[in-house]
This record gives structure tokens, C-alpha cells and sequence, in this order.
């Protein structure tokens, strides 16, 4: 931490909350000498001197370390040689902005935040670089980025909330011998990064023109061209306008109406997310639903694994608000699914699992209350299914299909000759399996008849049946309905299956990665020493000796084989959703059309020793989510924890729904507009009944139904590595957790009472007979 950022924190730390909370519309200014101001204010009436009283400034122009927010008045500008403590003698066209905006009817406090500096230039000096990597951007754009982040920072330690509402720019006297095409593309480059980097990917933006002395063309050029060509974006003139010295520095009264000018440029453009089409036949912005099974995070945005290659999926987050802490409610298919299309976490439903008892307890659990889908027909959609939506497809519910679809794509046929070249597992979806079956059966024989999902293999054209995986088809009818017209605004589900088990893909996609570069997870000799029995129990997996013991003695590179075979899978999927997203693309509803894009769990590949998901643990919980917006061009990430949950009520938001009573989720709709607006709210996950995992911003914290407890601190500990939870130190975060735990478990769906199930048996037999598998202790 840099000696001025420490200060501030130090200072805020130890200052005393506000009493009461505000809401502060938020500015930002930035640029070189004009920003930063070189107006005498003893030039100014005393009218014009005069700043709102709700009026804020945080002033940052290292080495000039900020005292924090301090009312607005002139003297926040650093001229050349100026060697005292502020305020200095001179300001800039944060006043006339102030006075201008101040005279709206808003009710917010004014908070402007600024990182001028005089004689800095695009090319060097406010380099954006490269996303989250500080020694890549110039001096003046790190601490600009760095000034807002203490700013807001301080803002909501007080208490008090915030929205950014718009950017200031003044800058390019420095860049007058740039060529107009470098220059409009190095301030477009700065825009969208700062758009980025505060999370508002259509923040309003004002250029102020530079000043004409006939040498300028060029950058007045670009600054215009920007100005007609990006979205949101304004230029404030600089005609009519003077200087005190030789056609550079505005003096006072130009100063004060430069400010008035960006006011007025920001007027005309607006902070508010637009849901509307510019034209179309409907109001309502369709949804685009698309669903990828046992994704974790491998993908380069995600950065669980920087060797798996997702070009389709990467360049749809970067266009998204994503959400890098999202965790589904249960790590299985069937109970995710459920829980987020229903909006009921599975302690409050009971469904925990696939099983015939589950489905007879629909109306039980259901009541009045819709499924997502469902919710959605019943407002105005035509609603549109194919692929794995449900674990079992289109439906789980035969009966409700019609309730919840207008139309779904044609069954997927295999002849039943071909599905018995396979083993019995899978059916429609899964298949094909490996032209010569599962490894770990034919390694282990048919007492491993569990392991046929645990295998992988590169298919060609002639393996699979029709030539087309069952994923490709469903991306092909996706296109179709996405070049259609619709007379309604459309819901449509998309369902990708892999990278779900079998690893079996078309072989262009094995051929993307070489097998003996494979890299394998860091999983220490030692990794669950520390784990409860309990914890144990849920790693070994099914196979008779445990899932883990049968990969990794299979042969010395079958974990590289099975990491091999689920990279390509990942490649694979990405695929599709890249055919479905440039299908949306050519068509008339890309401008309309809210794409939103998650994973029902993740999936281990042999971290914590286990190979499944069906676990509480950061592997199986994790899951990509992203959240697109008609017409959003460029992304932001939000690091807040956050839960499949959410996306029921946040679509109900993003649309315009009534809101239902019964979601268990938060609308995402605070984070969308400001990735960096708190969330209050841990994320629940449950394994099972009564199996619980909390997960925080910086923490996870398990407990298991026999009291046992795991707690990881993920700020120096993302692999979840060593348990704290034994700890005396850690005894207050245990406690803050466990707080979130439910109250009530609802017992699985359709039994009467409890008796302990696979889990509890393993535990009991490895306790009564000390007989814990050596690779588990």
C-alpha cells in the first residue's frame, strides 16, 4: 500500500461514522492542466465563488496526498512550481459544474472526485495498460483509478451510498503532435477502460474540447470523432472561450463556463440502463438464457485454469457485468436447477436430489408460486426451450412442460443399438461415450460401473450418431429461433451439456491442447488432513476404493487424460454459446436482448482429492454468471459473493415484472448499475440435508450435520488449503458465519423422516473400525 493510500485509510478508519446515511451522485474529472485549473479565483464575482453546500470534492494529485472529502471551494488545483499545503490560489471547472448541476432537482449530495495533473499526455502518462495489472498503465491513470477507489471506499465506510453518474475529460494539449487516427484511439482505449474499471459500462462521458491556437487540429479532430462515434459520449466546445497566456490556459471566466458547458453536454445523456428497443414491436427486451452443465471456472476471464481456451464465452463477459464470486445453491444438477427456476434454496424445498419423491412434491413445494419460465409466459413472453434447461431437459415435470414452454426443440433420437455401444449411462444427452467405453471399467471391471462418467476420448464424425452431438443441434435451433420474428417479446433457454460427463467431444477440439502440457492442480500429499470425517466421506466419491484413488492409479497420466478430455469439452461448449451469440448477433434483436450466461455448479478435477461436484467446497460451488445488456458493449466485473438465487428476481427487475414474494434471491440490479455497491448477504450452499457451506467476500465456511466445521480465508488461501476453523484466533469470523446458517432444514422432498444415508454410514464404518482410506487421511 502506497504511503498516501495508507494515510487516507488510516484517517478514515480512525474518523467517526455520519451519523445518518446520504446518497451522493458521483463525478469524475480528469485530464491535465485545464482540469486541473488554472483560473484565479480572485477573478471570480463572489457569486460565482460560491459552492452548494452539499457540494463535495476528494482532490488527488500525488505527490499531494488527499485529505479525503472536503467541501467544495476553489483552490483544489496544483499550479506549476506550487510548493504549499492547499487550498492554492487558483481552480478549476469543477465550480461552474458544481453551480450548473446543483441548480437540477435531484435530491442527492454532489460528490465530485478528481485526479488532474498539468502537462501529462495519453500516450504515456494516462496509458490505461492492462486490466488489473498497475505496473502496465501510466502514473496518472493508476492513481486516478486508485484515487476513486479510496474515495468510494470512504464513502461506504461512512455509511452513505453512491452513484457514478459521469466522467469529465479535459485533456490533449500535450498529444498536439499525435495523428488524429492515435489519438481518437488512445481516448477511446481510456474510456472504455474507465468504464470498466468503475464498473459502468455506459457511464455519460464529456470531452472537453482544447482550446484552438492553431496547432491543435488534430486532437480537436479525434476529440469530435470520439464524441459522434461512442455511445453515451458528449464533447463541451471550446468556442468562444480565452486564455490568460499564449492560446493555452483558460482564465477565470472561461474556467467557471467550461464547467457550465459540461454540465450542459451531461444533460443530455443519462446514467439509467435501457431496457427499451430502439424500435421493434414490443417494449420489453427479450432474454437470452443460456446454461452450460458442471462449467467451473475455466475460462480465461474466470482464471481457474489460464490454459483453457474459451474465446466465445471470454468476449461475452467482457461485454457483461460478470460476476467472478457467484455459487449455486447445490452443487448437483437436479437441486441447482431447481433452485434457481423456482427461486427456493433447497433447506426451504426439500429438493435435494434426483428422485422419483422429489417430483411428486411439485405442487407441495410450488404452491401458486411459478417457475421462472413459467412466470415469464404468464407476463407476456413466448418462452422457448432446448437442451438441458431442467436436469432431465426441457422438463423435469412432464406435466408442467406445456406450462412452462410455448415451443421446445424436436427430441433428440439415437438409435437404441448405437446407445448400447455405450454403457448404459447417460441416454440422449450424454452420449457418445468413448468409441471403446469407459477407461476406469475397463481397467477396474464392472464392480466400477460407476466410473463410465468418469472417462473421456476424442470422437470423430463417424462415432457419433448423425454426425452431430447432441449439443451442436441444440445450438443449431437456438439460431434458428434467434433469426425469427416474434410478434412477442421471447424467453428463450438454451442448455449446453458439456462439459458434463462423458469427456467425449469432436476431435478439433482435443486437438486444441497438447496432452503433455497439461497442467495438474496444486493438491497437496497432505490436503485432507485437516477435513472432517464428513468431509472425507462426500471426497471419496462412489468407486469402490474412492474415485480419486481409481484416477490417479489407473495409470501415471490418467489425471492429465481426464483434465485433457474436460478442457476440450470446455472448448467445445464454448463453441456453441459463440454460434448462438453471433446467431443473436445478426439478428433484428440484438439491440434488445438481455443475455444472461451461467453454469448450474462447477466441477472438481481432482482438487481436494475429489472427483465430482456434490461437495461444499470452492471447486464444485463456483459457477461463471454473466449478466448482458441490450446494446452493452463493454463489461465490468463485480467481486461481491453472489447466488444463482439472485437471477429470478434480478430478471424480473431487468424486465419490468411484478416482483413475487416467495424468491429466496436479491436482484442483482444494484451490482449491475454499480459492480461495487455491497452486498449484506453471504451465499448459502447445501450439500444434502443439513450439510452447509457459508460463502462470504473473503471467506467459506463449512458445517456439516454432525457439527463438524472447515473455514478458509480466501484472501491468502484461495485453494482452500488449511482449515482456521480448530482456531481460537478465527472464533469471531466462525461465529459471524454460522449466523447465516438456516434455521430450519426442510427434510428431502417426500420423506416422512430422517435415517442417515450413504454419508453417515461411511463415517460410521471408517470411526467404529479405524479404517480411513491412507489417501484421505
Amino acid at each position: 500500500m502506497t504511503f498516501p493510500r495508507l494515510l487516507l485509510f488510516l484517517v478514515v478508519m480512525l474518523g467517526s461514522k455520519h451519523l445518518h446515511a446520504d446518497v451522493y451522485d458521483v463525478y469524475l474529472l480528469a485530464g491535465q492542466s485545464n482540469m486541473d485549473g488554472r483560473g484565479d479565483a480572485d477573478e471570480l464575482s463572489e457569486t460565482q465563488r460560491r459552492c452548494p453546500a452539499d457540494a463535495m470534492i476528494f482532490y488527488r494529485n500525488p505527490p499531494h496526498a488527499s485529505d479525503g472529502w472536503s467541501p467544495l471551494a476553489t483552490g483544489f488545483s496544483v499550479p506549476p512550481k506550487f510548493k504549499g499545503a492547499l487550498p492554492s490560489t487558483k481552480f478549476g471547472p469543477e465550480i461552474g459544474f458544481a453551480a450548473t448541476v446543483a441548480r437540477s432537482t435531484t435530491a442527492n449530495k454532489l460528490g465530485l472526485i478528481k485526479g488532474a495533473k498539468g502537462g501529462t499526455s495519453l500516450r504515456v502518462d494516462w496509458n490505461p495498460g492492462r486490466a488489473g495489472e498497475p505496473d502496465s498503465q501510466g502514473p496518472c491513470y493508476r492513481d486516478f483509478i486508485e484515487t476513486i477507489e479510496l474515495a468510494t471506499s470512504e464513502l461506504t465506510y461512512k455509511g452513505h451510498s453512491y452513484v457514478i453518474r459521469g466522467l469529465l475529460w479535459h485533456q490533449g494539449e500535450s498529444d498536439s503532435r499525435s495523428s488524429e487516427q492515435r489519438y481518437r484511439m488512445r481516448l477511446t482505449e481510456l474510456i472504455n477502460r474507465i468504464r470498466q474499471d468503475v464498473g459502468s459500462p455506459d457511464l455519460p462521458v464529456v470531452i472537453g474540447e482544447v482550446f484552438d491556437n492553431g496547432r491543435r487540429d488534430t486532437v480537436r479532430a479525434a476529440q469530435r470523432g470520439v464524441g459522434s462515434s461512442m455511445a453515451n459520449v458528449e464533447v463541451a466546445p471550446a468556442r468562444g472561450l480565452t486564455t490568460w497566456d499564449e492560446g493555452t490556459h483558460l482564465d477565470a471566466q472561461s474556467q467557471w463556463q467550461l464547467g457550465q458547458r459540461f454540465a450542459t453536454a451531461l444533460s443530455k445523456r443519462s446514467n439509467s440502463k435501457r431496457l427499451k428497443p430502439a424500435n421493434g414491436p414490443h417494449e420489453k427486451p427479450n432474454v437470452l438464457f443460456i446454461s452450460v452443465d458442471d462449467l467451473n471456472d475455466w475460462e480465461g476471464s474466470l482464471g481457474g485454469n489460464h490454459q483453457a481456451q474459451t474465446p466465445h464465452m471470454d468476449k461475452l463477459f467482457h461485454e457483461s457485468v460478470l460476476f467472478t464470486n457467484a455459487h449455486c445453491s447445490q452443487a448437483v444438477c437436479t437441486a441447482s436447477r431447481n433452485s434457481l427456476l423456482s427461486g427456493i434454496h433447497p433447506s426451504r424445498s426439500g429438493w435435494y436430489a434426483s428422485t422419483a419423491a422429489m417430483r411428486k412434491s411439485y405442487d407441495e413445494v410450488m404452491g401458486d408460486h411459478k417457475m421462472l419460465p413459467q412466470y415469464f409466459r404468464d407476463h407476456g413472453y413466448e418462452t422457448l426451450a432446448c437442451g438441458k434447461v431442467f436436469h432431465q431437459g426441457v422438463s423435469d415435470y412432464k406435466d408442467r412442460t406445456k406450462d412452462f414452454w410455448d415451443e421446445t426443440a424436436p427430441t433428440y433420437k439415437i438409435p437404441k443399438e448405437l446407445l448400447a455401444r455405450g454403457d448404459g449411462y447417460g441416454g440422449k444427452m450424454f452420449y457418445p461415450f468413448p468409441k471403446r467405453g469407459s477407461q476406469i471399467v475397463d481397467r477396474y471391471g464392472e464392480e466400477y460401473a460407476d466410473g463410465h462418467s468418469l472417462c473421456y476420448g476424442a470422437l470423430d464424425r463417424d462415432d457419433i450418431p448423425g454426425g452431430m452431438m447432441f449439443d451442436e443441434l441444440t445450438a443449431d435451433w437456438a439460431s434458428e429461433q434467434l433469426r425469427r420474428d416474434h410478434t412477442k417479446p421471447f424467453f428463450l433457454a438454451v442448455g449446453f451439456v458439456r462439459p458434463h460427463v462423458p469427456y467425449t467431444a469432436p476431435r478439433e477440439f482435443f486437438d486444441l491442447y497438447n496432452l503433455d502440457d497439461i497442467q495438474l492442480p496444486d493438491v497437496p500429499d497432505d490436503e485432507m488432513a485437516d477435513i472432517p470425517m464428513m468431509g472425507k466421506s462426500i471426497a471419496y466419491g462412489t468407486l469402490p476404493a474412492g474415485d480419486h484413488y481409481a484416477v490417479v492409479n489407473l495409470s501415471d497420466s490418467y489425471w492429465r487424460e481426464m483434465i485433457f478430455g474436460y478442457l476440450a469439452c470446455v472448448s467445445f461448449a464454448d463453441a456453441q454459446v459463440g454460434k448462438v451469440l453471433d446467431a443473436l448477433a445478426n439478428s433484428q434483436h440484438a439491440e434488445n436482448t438481455i443475455v444472461v450466461l451461467w453454469s448450474d455448479h462447477g466441477q472438481h478435477l481432482g482438487e481436494k482429492k475429489h472427483w465430482r461436484k456434490q461437495s461444499l467446497w470452492e471447486e464444485s460451488t463456483r459457477v461463471p454468471l454473466c449478466i448482458r445488456l441490450p446494446g452493452q458493449a463493454t463489461g465490468s466485473s463485480c467481486s461481491e459473493a453472489v447466488s444463482l438465487l439472485d437471477v429470478y428476481p434480478t430478471l424480473i427487475d431487468l424486465c419490468g415484472l411484478p416482483a413475487t414474494a416467495e424468491l429466496d434471491g436479491a436482484s442483482l440490479l444494484p451490482q449491475i448499475q454499480d459492480p461495487k455497491t455491497p452486498r449484506d448477504t453471504p451465499v448459502l450452499s447445501t450439500w444434502y440435508y443439513r450439510n452447509h457451506s457459508v460463502r462470504s467476500n473473503d471467506w467459506r465456511y463449512i458445517r456439516y450435520r454432525d457439527g463438524t466445521e472447515e473455514l478458509y480465508d480466501h484472501r491468502s488461501d484461495p485453494g482452500e488449503h488449511t482449515n482456521l476453523a480448530g482456531l481460537s484466533e478465527f472464533a469471531d469470523v466462525v461465529a459471524e458465519h454460522r449466523r447465516w446458517l438456516p434455521k430450519i432444514d426442510a427434510l428431502p422432498a417426500g420423506d416422512d423422516r430422517w435415517e442417515g444415508d450413504k454419508l453417515d454410514r461411511r463415517v460410521r464404518e471408517w470411526t467404529e473400525n479405524e479404517s480411513v482410506p491412507a489417501w484421505l487421511k
